[in-house]
C-alpha cells in the first residue's frame, strides 16, 4: 500500500492532497524556505524547453508533489523560465470550485455505506494495527471508520510522510501555482477534477481491503518511499527517477498504464496543440511522466519537436 500510493503521490496532482479531508494536526504551518535558511537543502531537478513550429514555446518541469520545507529548487534556469511564461499549465485545478466538486466526490464514493464500520471489515488481529495507525497518524477514527479503504489509505501515507518531514505545502504544485496566481498569469489545466479523482478510486474496494490490511502493519515502520524519489528528482537523475517508478509499478503494470503511459500521450497531444499558439508556457507535471522513452519529452521528441534537454 505504502509503495504504490507513495507512486501515486507522486504522478497525479495536488488534488490527492486536496482529496484528504482535514482533521486536526494533519497539516502543520510550514516555515517560508528562503536562502537565508542556513539548512537549505539544495536541489537541480530538470527542465526541458520546446520550440514548436510557429513561435510558440514551452517549458516542461517535474514536480514532486511533497518535499521538505527546507528545499531550494529554485534555479536559476527555472526561474528564468518562470518569469517570462505568460501561461502556466498544471495537470489539475485545486481551487475553490475545484474543491467542491471534489468534495461531492468523495461524498459519492469515500464513504462506506451506511451502517458499515472499516474497523468491523478488518479482521480482529487487523484492528489493532488500524486503531494504532489511526492513533499515530492524529486522525479521527470517528471520521475514517466510516470511509473507504483507499481514502483512509491516502491520509495514513500523507500523514507518515508528513511525520517524515515531507509536505504537500512544500511541494512544487503548491508553490507554483501559488506564483502564478499572485501574479496574475493565466492558468491551464491537462485533466478535470472528474479525471483525476477516477484514477483515485480503486474498481474493487474488497481486493483494496486486502491491500489495506497488509499496509497497516507497514505505516511507520518502513523507510518513507519518497526518500530515494526526492534524491534522484533533486540530482536531476531521470534515469533513477525513472527505473524507481518502474519498480513501484512492477507488480501492477495496468496501474502504471493507466497513470503514467496513456496520460503521457494524451498530455503530449494537448500540448503540441499548445505549441501552435504564439505564447509561452510554463508546464508542470509530476516528475515521473518526462522520464523514459514514454515520458512526455521523448514523445514530443519522436513527433519532431525541438527538445532541449536530457
Amino acid at each position: 500500500m505504502v509503495r504504490l500510493l507513495a507512486a501515486v503521490s507522486a504522478l497525479l496532482g495536488t488534488l490527492i492532497f486536496a482529496a484528504v479531508p482535514a482533521q486536526a494536526d494533519v497539516t502543520p504551518a510550514l516555515p517560508e524556505v528562503t536562502k537565508a535558511h542556513s539548512d537549505v537543502i539544495p536541489a537541480h531537478p530538470v527542465v526541458w524547453h520546446i520550440k514548436g513550429p510557429h513561435g510558440g514555446q514551452a517549458t516542461l518541469f517535474g514536480s514532486l508533489h511533497m518535499l521538505p520545507a527546507n528545499t531550494d529548487w529554485l534555479t536559476p534556469d527555472i526561474w528564468h523560465a518562470i518569469a517570462r511564461a505568460d501561461v502556466f499549465v498544471f495537470e489539475v485545478a485545486t481551487d475553490a470550485p475545484s474543491r467542491t466538486v471534489l468534495d461531492s466526490l468523495i461524498d459519492a464514493h469515500g464513504r462506506l455505506p451506511d451502517g458499515q464500520s472499516l474497523r468491523t471489515l478488518l479482521p480482529p488481529d487487523v484492528q489493532s494495527d488500524y486503531d494504532a495507525a489511526i492513533a499515530t497518524a492524529h486522525l479521527s477514527s470517528d471520521v475514517t471508520d466510516h470511509e473507504q479503504p483507499w481514502l483512509v489509505s491516502l491520509q495514513l501515507t500523507l500523514a507518515d510522510s508528513m511525520n517524515k518531514s515531507y509536505f504537500p505545502d512544500a511541494g512544487v504544485d503548491y508553490v507554483l501555482t501559488n506564483w502564478a496566481r499572485q501574479y496574475h498569469r493565466s492558468v491551464r489545466y491537462l485533466e478535470t477534477v472528474d479525471e483525476q479523482f477516477q484514477m483515485l478510486v480503486p474498481t474493487d474496494n474488497s481486493l483494496h481491503l486486502d491491500e489495506f490490511e497488509s499496509g497497516l502493519k507497514r505505516i511507520g515502520h518502513t523507510q518513507n518511499d519518497l526518500d530515494p524519489l526526492i534524491s534522484a528528482w533533486s540530482q536531476g537523475d531521470e534515469q533513477e527517477l525513472g527505473a524507481l517508478m518502474d519498480v513501484s509499478f512492477a507488480a501492477n503494470p495496468q496501474a502504471k498504464k493507466t497513470l503514467v503511459t496513456d496520460r503521457n500521450r494524451r498530455w503530449a497531444g494537448q500540448i503540441e496543440k499548445m505549441l501552435d499558439e504564439y505564447r509561452n508556457f510554463f508546464i508542470t507535471v509530476g516528475a515521473a511522466h518526462l522520464a523514459g522513452p514514454d515520458g512526455v519529452p521523448a514523445l514530443l521528441r519522436a513527433d519532431g519537436y525541438e527538445v532541449d534537454g536530457p
